[in-house]
């Protein structure tokens, strides 16, 4: 028995400690694929009621056919999220005044879960409001966000060799450049991606057959403020790849940059294709998932350039400690 506690609530961070940091990246952007297709197969009132899916049964029926089915699909994984972030907070727990930051993240993370829960009751109850709708999926966002924070800290703080290439202390010059290119990243796909939130409102696919609210934005103004953004994203990776080039930024900041500009040209190229085609179903989720999918790798990138431009703690003999800030 104590070994079994030992594995799930380690002292130190480790592996189960990593494995637990990937599976709450990897559920909270389950839930925006399976949210996805209850909006795009029309299943938002699949289930009328919240918390129940009718007044008389807290599952689907037979009778409301294959949109009860997806709709209920998707309430399930809360439980599913709850499970790997009670897993996650417990693997985190004995380590917490060690490793401060991962406990607040796993913390953050789990108490997001009940909220986006409560989120999904108000979509049903408002009829699948666009302003609701919108703010449900910022919250997963945020919680995709915080995940691809977390495998970073969880990796340094049980990774020597990966606490070792991303140290604190390793640009010193252009160091304030560096944060200023990052938060730039970060608040453009951030804009991006709400922006994105009043395109999706505007647009054809409701979530629902029957009547249903719709943002009242011109598609065509809507869709450019959405775009202006990713210009901007654009440009400031160009500028990011170029100062890392010549600056010589560590190698684990230069990969996740490059990474990065390959899923924006991505990205781009699916939203060009669904606006000029018409919005078709399977253009339209592939674009979701890589809004998912933006969202954890600069959250990922963007820590790393702070975490390698970070000022080096000084112990109390006077020497700086390696890595001291990551986690």
């Amino acid at each position: 028995m104590s070994s079994l506690v030992d594995r799930l609530m380690p002292r130190t961070p480790g592996a189960w400690v990593r494995a637990m940091a990937w599976a709450s990246l990897l559920a909270n952007s389950l839930l925006v694929l399976t949210g996805g297709l209850v909006r795009l197969t029309g299943s938002g009132l699949g289930c009328p009621t919240w918390p129940r899916c009718t007044d008389a049964s807290w599952t689907n029926t037979p009778e409301m056919g294959v949109h009860g089915y997806i709709e209920f699909g998707n309430r399930l994984l809360t439980f599913v999220l709850v499970a790997v972030a009670v897993l996650t907070f417990l693997a985190v727990w004995r380590s917490r005044r060690t490793h401060r930051g991962l406990f607040v993240l796993a913390l953050v993370m789990a108490l997001g879960i009940p909220v986006q829960a409560v989120l999904g009751g108000i979509t049903v109850i408002t009829g699948l409001n666009p302003w609701v709708v919108g703010v449900h999926f910022l919250v997963s966002a945020a919680l995709i966000t915080l995940g691809g924070v977390l495998v970073n800290r969880a990796r340094r703080a049980g990774l020597p060799h990966v606490a070792q290439a991303e140290r604190a202390g390793q640009v010193q010059q252009g160091r304030r450049g560096m944060r200023v290119l990052g938060a730039v990243l970060g608040v453009s796909v951030a804009l991006a991606v709400y922006l994105g939130t009043l395109v999706t409102g505007t647009g054809p696919h409701s979530g629902d057959s029957g009547e249903v609210a719709r943002h009242t934005f011109d598609a065509y103004l809507v869709t450019r403020a959405h775009a202006t953004p990713v210009y901007v994203l654009v440009a400031t990776l160009g500028v990011s790849l170029f100062l890392a080039g010549r600056q010589g930024w560590p190698s684990p900041v230069r990969r996740l940059l490059l990474t990065l500009a390959l899923l924006v040209c991505a990205q781009g190229a699916v939203g060009y294709y669904q606006f000029f085609s018409g919005l078709p179903v399977a253009a339209v989720a592939l674009h979701l998932i890589g809004a998912a999918t933006l969202c954890a790798v600069t959250a990922m990138t963007v820590e790393k350039m702070y975490a390698v431009s970070a000022a080096p703690v000084r112990s109390a003999q006077g020497t700086d400690r390696v890595g001291a800030r990551a986690s």
